[in-house]
């Protein structure tokens, strides 16, 4: 089961879709929509992985194929890390909330879009989504063809938005 916060952002993503997006058939439109994973249950996680990250780095991978990576550096001591994938949105919950990372050791985020609607839309980003669910930034991303990439300076709830 998510978590409270994951559980109230996909609350509030809901009208955000309905406020922003509308319930559009068509998401190659010029709104901002937020990516779907097709068969996923509503409000359900699809997987959660955790790992105890040194300050050597490593990763974690959750089962719906989301993955952050942590260069050397990005903690100062040893962290428990959880990473749990939404199955309703392309997106993930990354816990503990609030924890930042000094500037060029920022961990890298991949979102699978596999299983997704995310290539129906001419441009996709990743996008941090706050506490009461309102999408607060847009992050520079990067498109692999099977995944959405971005580097974090910090953890909460981040979605994949198609425009």
């Amino acid at each position: 089961m998510l978590n409270r916060s994951l559980r109230t952002s996909a609350l509030a993503l809901a009208g955000i879709l309905i406020t922003i997006g509308g319930c559009s058939e068509s998401p190659a439109g010029s709104s901002t929509q937020f990516v779907v994973r097709e068969g996923g249950a509503r409000f359900a996680a699809s997987g959660t992985a955790g790992a105890v990250i040194t300050p050597a780095g490593g990763s974690i991978q959750t089962p719906a194929g989301d993955r952050i990576v942590f260069p050397a550096g990005a903690v100062s001591e040893p962290t428990t890390i959880t990473l749990t994938s939404s199955s309703q949105y392309a997106g993930v919950e990354l816990q503990p909330h609030g924890l930042q990372f000094p500037a060029g050791h920022e961990p890298v985020l991949e979102i699978s879009t596999s299983g997704s609607n995310a290539r129906a839309f001419r441009s996709l980003s990743i996008v941090y989504v706050d506490e009461s669910g309102v999408v607060a930034e847009f992050l520079p991303t990067a498109d692999d063809g099977g995944a959405m990439q971005a580097n974090l300076r910090h953890f909460s709830g981040y979605i994949i938005a198609g425009h």
